[in-house]
């Protein structure tokens, strides 16, 4: 398999069935690590956005028992289930490449965690070192109870996310037994970590991975390594017979006890993963159920992409390379200038514009903001940061994590995330916000409590209002009310989100909000809008001619308050609509630009990629932003 730099043909590959097939796409983002056989590469799946993991593993430059490993890894990662192991979700082979499609854990991994506190000098919390021991020893208990010993535990295979979800990796050495009095006899594993028993070239059994696990705890009580010496002898003496270093008196009795246990030379007298999640020494110290509720809140977005792949088609990987370059202009500045930091993993794939403040959503679903002010506009909050200073080069909302969507107003913002949650930040000023008891300005992206128990699917954001749709396909809008914008029949402010009633049983698709105007689609391609018709933005006006005994008429209309079908658009199929301030352009199935059926004042859209048109943009002020 290969990628292709721009977007060029697709790069499919083909299994040679008859069977029905799925075709997944994907876009390169960037390489993640390489060993001496393969590497392993970020993607984004183009039809949920979600980052996933390819690992690739060349087989002609292994050995026969590197190749056993490999495949290995294959047939153990398919057949487990865990909130805290890495997700295999396919897998194929391709001319002599292993290709190994996994979960993405996007906050690193406890060695990285650790060096981050050696370099500020500051030991880890307890409470956040029992959260990291129960999330791995839970992993260890469900391996083990399937008869596989992992062998390889350590602080670089313990994968992150963002959200502090443990995620136990690279399964490429793991040995299943057969039964459980079976013992294996491999010296495999990584020196810091080995078990005695293994040093010593005995027989041994899933004790070596709790062993390895008081390694990884120590170190993070400690951050620094249980056993060290300057080569692999001494090392492995000191494992043998060698005493470990003392532990903080900060941290308590029993978490100390817990990783004397662990450590224990005879692996007879270690606790197995159950024994020492069961007891006492460690139920004092962490509220089991709340953290078993609290992994399983965490890992919905894992386990809704393992369903996904779990379906009995085959899946079709069609890769692509796609480069995303981030231009700005307007203000004052004629020529675009373009943003270096949107580069690899920092790949824009959507971008917003208020009047005076930029929105950036990564491929790794990060949020960039920065601020272009000019004239009398000011900085309320806008841009997340937690004050009202102006950045002027993109800087990231440390808040924010798993954003999918943003949008921007006039002088506030808002987010979605991957799970449909919702945030806000910026001015309330017209109850923009939809956050009613909240203050004028708000620093900090907040969550929009409304919206905790009915999530999202897409926001947009006008001058001054908002219209969500939710993944139950209802439409709620709020803010000002102004020329009937809010489709609630009336002109009046509303702080808090309104459901919308909509004539007909449509199924909307997609919600654009303008200047002072909002439009809906439906899922077959139907235009509504309501608000300020001025310049025919909307497209309500029409004229009649051409009739028997009948003059030409022309309808003006003014605005609407409630949402109402587009007529001039229903000969056509509407994928997408931009509104600008005085004007509005369409999309259609074919991927044609509609103009001439709106009266557009100071018309401009921007089309590339050979004429056909991907992306589409209204301009609402001076200023530009162009992906």
């Amino acid at each position: 398999m290969a990628t292709e730099e721009g977007v060029g043909n697709d790069i499919v590959h083909v299994h040679g069935t008859t069977e029905p097939v799925h075709e997944a796409s994907y876009l390169f983002v960037k390489v993640l690590g390489k060993g001496a056989f393969g590497e392993a590469v970020l993607y984004r799946k183009t039809e949920d956005s979600s980052l996933v993991v390819w690992k690739e593993i060349s087989l002609s430059r292994l050995s026969e028992r590197e190749k056993k490993d490999a495949l290995g890894e294959v047939d153990i990662l398919s057949m487990l289930n865990h909130a805290n192991i890495i997700t295999y979700y396919n897998h194929f082979l391709d001319e002599g490449t292993l290709m190994i499609e996994v979960e993405y854990a996007n906050g690193g991994n406890l060695a990285t965690k650790i060096a981050q506190h050696c370099e500020s000098n500051e030991l880890i919390q307890e409470e956040q070192v029992a959260w990291y021991l129960y999330q791995v020893a839970s992993a260890l208990q469900y391996i083990h109870q399937f008869g596989i010993i992992h062998r390889d535990i350590k602080t670089m295979n313990i994968f992150l996310t963002k959200a502090d979800l443990v995620k136990l990796g690279d399964f490429g050495i793991s040995k299943i037994l057969e039964t459980k009095s079976q013992m294996a006899e491999t010296v495999v594993g990584t020196p810091y970590y080995m078990a005695p028993e293994i040093v010593k070239g005995d027989s041994y059994d899933h004790k070596v991975d709790m062993w390895a696990l008081g390694c990884v705890v120590y170190e993070l009580l400690t951050l620094k390594k249980t056993f060290q010496a300057t080569n692999q002898l001494r090392l492995a003496y000191e494992i043998v017979k060698g005493e470990r270093g003392d532990i903080d008196p900060q941290y308590s009795e029993n978490i100390q006890q817990l990783v004397s246990w662990m450590l224990q030379k005879n692996a007879k007298d270690r606790p197995s993963a159950e024994e020492l999640l069961t007891s006492s020494k460690f139920t004092q110290i962490a509220d089991v159920q709340e953290m078993e509720k609290k992994v399983w809140e965490l890992n919905t977005l894992s386990r809704k992409l393992r369903q996904q792949s779990s379906v009995f088609i085959e899946t079709v990987p069609i890769i692509k390379s796609k480069i995303t370059e981030v231009y700005q202009w307007g203000g004052g500045k004629q020529t675009p200038q373009k943003q270096d930091i949107f580069v690899k993993g920092k790949s824009a794939i959507q971008i917003a514009a208020g009047h005076s403040h930029f929105a950036v959503v990564t491929m790794e679903k990060e949020v960039y903001t920065w601020a272009n002010v000019q004239g009398g506009s000011e900085i309320v909050g806008q841009l997340g940061h937690g004050n009202t200073s102006a950045y002027k080069a993109p800087k990231k909302v440390e808040e924010l994590e798993d954003v999918i969507q943003v949008s921007c107003g006039e002088d506030f913002t808002f987010c979605v995330s991957d799970e449909g949650k919702v945030y806000a930040f910026g001015s309330n000023y017209y109850g923009c916000l939809g956050l009613e008891e909240e203050d004028d300005t708000v620093l900090s992206p907040v969550p929009l409590p409304f919206f905790s128990s009915n999530p999202v699917e897409e926001i947009s954001c006008g001058e001054n209002h908002v219209a969500a749709l939710t993944k139950d396909g209802e439409v709620y809008t709020w803010g000002c009310g102004e020329f009937g914008r809010l489709g609630l029949g009336s002109e009046d402010d509303f702080s808090t989100p309104q459901k919308v009633a909509t004539p007909g049983k449509h199924l909307f698709k997609h919600v654009v909000c303008g200047s002072d105007g909002t439009f809906l689609i439906t899922v077959n391609g139907r235009v509504l809008a309501a608000g300020s018709n001025e310049h025919n933005k909307l497209g309500f006006n029409s004229e009649t001619s051409g009739l028997r005994k009948s003059k030409v008429q022309v309808y003006d209309i003014p605005c609407k308050y409630t949402f109402s079908t587009v007529k001039p658009l229903t000969r056509y199929i509407i994928t997408k609509v931009a509104a600008g301030k005085d004007h509005s352009a369409a999309v259609d199935c074919k991927f044609h630009g509609i103009s001439n059926i709106v009266i557009c004042s100071h018309f401009q859209f921007l089309v590339q990629q050979k004429c056909v048109i991907h992306t589409i943009f209204c301009l609402k002020k001076s200023f530009s932003l162009r992906i």
